[in-house]
């Protein structure tokens, strides 16, 4: 007799558990030789094509020269069209010969701004050759003066009304108290000087170092002037009848005229006091009035005289300049 348990089908009875699913056949596991691990493979790199790839550093050498290619040829046409067209930022892109136009104008500019009531005269011209540009270049420096005689005690108020009288642009500015004045008249032309002497203000234009073409030397461009003779009559006049050559030196007024100077230097005593032999002069205003120096404005001549060490010295200028 079968047991109630054993009964398929039978109430009360666990149902069979299911089949198994099918799957891929576990692979054995592989045994190594004893004392060698597991063996791996290189990795694969990827296919570039038929050449190798550029490196970066080539690449980024390549980009770096012609970079620096482009800024080179940059450079060189602003050069070009710097020098070609843009105005001069330092003096040693102009030579002496283009600045003494600006020295002689710094020049009439100051005899108008000085006024009618002082006594004029115009130094020869200085030229300084062997300053240095650069280590390997040489330059000149070109200065001129001009010496104004006034009345002592009138120096400072002289040296205010020049600085105020100079074109705006010129930047003038004077130091009452130090009795010094300073400009700028353009393209690196200074000007710069101020009280020398009781009654004497000098005032000097200056280039500084610049280079000078070859051969060149300062003229002055008028000849014969009647100006010429006025400086032998004076040392006539003084008793002094030989004396050197006449040294005559010209600059242009503002708009236009001219201003002269004439030098010349006789040898001897003279025979009066100066202020006897010249103060006949009708109209003259006389600024300076010592035993061994004389001056006076007539007009628009001035006159100066002095007396030194065995020696007269004559400056005679004749100014043309609307003041």
């Amino acid at each position: 007799m079968t047991e109630p348990n054993e009964r398929a089908g039978q109430p009360g009875q666990d149902p069979p558990p299911p089949p198994p699913i099918a799957g891929p056949p576990v692979q054995p596991a592989q045994s190594w030789p004893a004392g060698q691990g597991a063996q791996v493979d290189p990795p694969v790199q990827p296919w570039v094509g038929d050449h190798p790839a550029t490196p970066p550093n080539r690449k980024r050498r390549t980009w770096l020269i012609a970079a620096v290619a482009a800024w080179a040829a940059l450079l060189l046409v602003v050069t070009y069209l710097s020098v070609r067209w843009d105005e001069p930022t330092v003096r040693e892109q102009r030579d002496i010969a283009q600045a003494v136009p600006v020295v002689n104008r710094a020049l009439g500019e100051l005899v108008v701004a000085a006024g009618p009531d002082v006594a004029v005269e115009l130094s020869a011209p200085r030229l300084t050759q062997g300053c240095r540009l650069s280590l390997i270049r040489d330059g000149a420096t070109l200065e001129r003066d001009v010496v104004f005689r006034t009345v002592e005690a009138q120096e400072r108020a002289l040296i205010s009304r020049i600085a105020q009288g100079l074109p705006k642009d010129y930047r003038a500015r004077s130091r009452t108290s130090l009795g010094t004045l300073r400009a700028d008249a353009g393209e690196f032309v200074g000007i710069k000087g101020g009280l020398t002497d009781p009654g004497t203000v000098k005032l000097t234009t200056s280039t500084g170092c610049r280079p000078m073409p070859a051969g060149y030397a300062i003229a002055d461009p008028l000849i014969g002037l009647r100006i010429d003779d006025e400086p032998g009559r004076v040392l006539v006049a003084l008793g002094v009848s030989e004396h050197g050559p006449v040294d005559r030196t010209s600059v242009p007024c503002p708009g236009s005229g001219w201003v002269h100077t004439a030098r010349a230097v006789g040898r001897g005593a003279v025979s009066k006091p100066l202020d006897v032999t010249l103060r006949p002069v009708a109209d003259a205003v006389v600024v300076v009035d010592q035993t061994d120096r004389y001056a006076y404005r007539s007009g628009s001549r001035s006159v100066v005289v002095e007396a030194l060490d065995g020696e007269i010295r004559v400056a005679v200028t004749e100014s043309g300049c609307a003041v």
